[in-house]
């Protein structure tokens, strides 16, 4: 059981491309349902927490996923998993990315993993929500929680916040660095990074302002932390190589995941501790509908960024039909990867 989880989530993080929402999607496409490590429920659960602590969600949720499957060691399994892999693929990518990154056929290629990305998030979501006349009542949470998000709330406040409304319902963040100097720096930010990963953009500008990164290079990094597949915050790993080199590559990665190890074993204990118990479980179900609503937000902006023409369009229906006929999401975001460049070759050629 062990080998299963770490195998399980070191091939997802080689594989699953398109940060947190696409990875939650993952998640449930090939972690969650009747014979599989959670229970639909249980897998809402998890995506409330983890909106709840600082630190990167997607990676929060593996690990979550990897206690539920194998307890405290599957646990740390699935976050060595899902982290380090990711990690050494930055590592390798950072010293080419500027050679490579402006390609038309490496924009293609994220062209098509985007495409079939918004398609992914469309069919995770669809199948988390419940018949809207079986449980109109959490239809009403995720349309709470997005309507939150819109109006600009951090997801942690929304979750809190539709959380505690549920239970009032019922009850009435170059130059030469010292490498050691990357690793604080990003503890601090692992401590404090509420939310997705798309928070640490701002929060890294910190390294410009100390002198650590240049501008070009920060960009560079966030921007291999976006093609990268598996955790987003594999950025720091960037910023910490551009910084100093090989030792603040490691140092910098260990700083920003190390939190997100200590906060989802607090998480998990709770979570179990609470089981059954009436106010939590109120609270949890109005911040899992919550949870819903984030991703419907996540939906609507990756949309409106790559949606772009009719083309696009196209595509991800193409996309969102395979899904429905029970295409593996892993091939898929291949061979949409692998359309994008074909595409883009046949246009600029």
């Amino acid at each position: 059981m062990p080998w299963d989880i770490l195998k399980t989530f070191a091939w997802l993080s080689l594989t699953a491309f398109g940060g947190p929402a696409a990875h939650f999607a993952i998640f449930q496409r090939l972690l969650v349902g009747e014979g599989k490590w959670v229970s639909k429920e249980q897998y809402l659960k998890m995506l409330a927490a983890v909106n709840l602590i600082p630190g990167p969600n997607s990676t929060e949720t593996a690990m979550l996923l990897g206690h539920a499957k194998g307890g405290q060691w599957g646990l740390l399994l699935a976050g060595f998993g899902f982290i380090v892999p990711a990690a050494l693929v930055t590592l390798a990518l950072v010293a080419l990315y500027r050679e490579i990154a402006s390609l038309p056929l490496i924009q293609g290629v994220f062209l098509g993993l985007k495409l079939a990305v918004v398609a992914l998030i469309v069919q995770a979501l669809w199948d988390l929500l419940p018949h809207p006349q079986k449980q109109p009542q959490t239809w009403m949470l995720a349309l709470a929680g997005l309507a939150m998000a819109g109006l600009g709330l951090v997801e942690w406040a929304v979750v809190l916040l539709v959380g505690l409304l549920m239970v009032l319902g019922r009850s009435t963040k170059m130059l030469s660095v010292e490498p050691l100097s990357l690793f604080w720096f990003f503890l601090l930010v692992g401590s404090t990074l509420f939310g997705s990963g798309y928070v640490l953009i701002g929060l890294m500008q910190e390294m410009v302002s100390r002198g650590w990164l240049g501008s070009s290079d920060l960009l560079n990094a966030l921007a291999l932390g976006q093609i990268t597949p598996g955790p987003l915050l594999t950025t720091a790993t960037a910023a910490g190589y551009l910084a100093a080199g090989i030792p603040g590559a490691v140092l910098s990665t260990a700083g920003i995941f190390l939190p997100s190890f200590i906060f989802t074993f607090l998480v998990a204990g709770l979570l179990h501790r609470w089981q059954g118990h009436p106010i939590a479980e109120a609270f949890l179900q109005g911040a899992s509908g919550a949870a819903l609503g984030l991703i419907a937000w996540a939906l609507w902006l990756l949309g409106r960024e790559t949606l772009v023409g009719w083309a696009e369009l196209l595509g991800a229906l193409l996309a969102l039909g395979l899904l429905l006929r029970k295409f593996p999401p892993i091939p898929l975001l291949g061979l949409f990867g692998l359309g994008g460049a074909l595409w883009s070759a046949w246009v600029v050629g």
